[in-house]
């Protein structure tokens, strides 16, 4: 899947930004450090070094849901480079500075936590 298959989907599977909690980029986090990993590991990345940084930025609703969020990956060469942004225009990008080797397991990522955020969603409802 590229990038723009994968926004496609999370529309598609019919989830907006006031689905989302900061539990749930927790888990997108998780996930995205276990793809990142396993990339790495696989040398399916440019290099072996990448990995999740801790820092983010994200706001939130009075109600707790998502206003925006940007995730962001480190190397030994860089830090803090755009992983997945949740932007405030309801647009979400993926490592727009990387190639498509570099940005798939991102793509994975949020492949998967759609996924899990369409199970999570079928529980509440």
């Amino acid at each position: 899947m590229n990038s723009e298959e994968a926004r496609s989907y999370f529309q598609k599977e019919g989830l907006r930004y006031e689905d989302i909690t900061e539990g749930d980029i927790c888990i997108l986090v998780m996930l995205l450090n276990k793809h990142i990993k396993r990339a790495v590991k696989a040398k399916a990345m440019s290099t072996d070094t990448m990995r999740m940084s801790q820092k983010l930025n994200s706001k939130y609703k009075a109600n707790g849901t998502l206003k925006s969020c940007y995730l962001y990956i480190n190397s030994h060469y860089f830090t803090q480079r755009e992983a997945i942004s949740f932007n405030l225009d309801g647009f979400i990008g993926f490592a727009g500075w990387a190639d498509s080797s570099n940005r798939q397991p991102i793509i994975d990522a949020f492949v998967e936590w759609v996924d899990h955020m369409k199970e999570q969603l079928k529980l509440i409802s």
